[in-house]
């Protein structure tokens, strides 16, 4: 039995969406062109895939057992062009990294630094944005390493190799003028008083709903989501906001005292940050040796 990989991906489309007519926008072909690929894995494997009806398309016992294999084999269709990719590069001295954007503001500056002073001819890029697609970008071959401290619910892909690279640890600032400072201490009650701006996309304020519950307090009032740090910045200088934020982000900012940190209060959480690989892939020479200097250079961060 021959069986097209194009029409296992259509296959697993249909039986992810749930019918043929969403399938079809999803992977942007016309809804013909999946039935015909459907069609045709049914006249291969000699049975019928999908039950249709005013529910969708239910996949059959026959379906359920293809489509386990069809993903296994997209899977490594895709590693294998990902390798590719990687193996490509290998004499260009390009590298490609991403990077969360604590990171990217706290060990990754002084990795480059010393990597560049030792391997001048490698050429970097660098990519921050959020666990879940800088791995993406790691499995497809178009980053070749990943620094990360994976957000709650993103799944590791076991195809990926993560080592251990520090702990961050979150912070709670105001600006350097903040009334608060004032105080010889300093009371949940009185975090109150105050408008606060946690990043948007974690899980912060839950922890901050769960520290004012835990003292039987309400919530903020008023709660500023973004993943600028710049943004935190300015507001913590125009206005008396509270932020809770990795500690990395605003290393620079609390050492020159533009921003001071209150006692953590209980909100204060510890997360690992790991350095990425793909397991099965080669690392090219530039990415091993930044990859050493990313873990002395951590060092000083634990």
């Amino acid at each position: 039995m021959r069986i097209d990989p194009a029409k296992l991906r259509h296959l697993v489309a249909v039986v992810d969406a749930g019918s043929f007519a969403k399938a079809a926008q999803t992977i942007s072909i016309s809804q013909p062109a999946i039935s015909k690929s459907i069609k045709a894995l049914e006249d291969a494997v000699g049975n019928r895939l999908f039950e249709r009806g005013r529910a969708g398309a239910r996949p059959t016992p026959h379906c359920e057992l293809l489509v386990a294999h069809a993903r296994a084999i997209l899977a490594e269709y895709g590693l294998a062009a990902a390798e590719l990719h990687a193996l490509s590069k290998a004499d260009t001295q390009q590298l490609a990294i991403g990077a969360s954007l604590s990171l990217a503001q706290s060990v990754l500056p002084r990795a480059i630094s010393r990597f560049r002073q030792r391997w001048p001819e490698a050429t970097v890029s660098v990519d921050v944005g959020f666990s879940a697609p800088l791995l993406d970008g790691l499995l497809a071959g178009d980053l070749d390493l990943v620094l990360s401290a994976p957000e709650d619910g993103v799944k590791i892909d076991d195809r990926l190799q993560q080592t251990f690279l520090l702990e961050e640890r979150d912070a709670l600032v105001v600006g350097a003028a903040h009334p608060l400072l004032r105080h010889d201490s300093v009371t949940i009650a009185q975090l109150l008083e105050y408008p606060w701006i946690v990043p948007r996309r974690s899980g912060r304020l839950d922890r901050i709903h769960a520290v004012f519950a835990a003292h039987r307090l309400p919530p903020p009032a008023y709660v500023l989501r973004s993943e600028s740090a710049d943004l935190a910045r300015g507001l913590l200088q125009e206005e008396p906001f509270i932020c809770l934020m990795g500690e990395g982000v605003l290393r620079a900012d609390l050492a020159s005292g533009t921003v001071a940190a209150l006692p953590a209060l209980g909100f204060e959480q510890r997360r690992a940050a790991f350095l990425f690989m793909r397991r099965s892939t080669r690392p090219l020479t530039a990415a091993r040796n930044l990859a050493a200097v990313l873990h002395d250079v951590a060092k000083a961060f634990n």
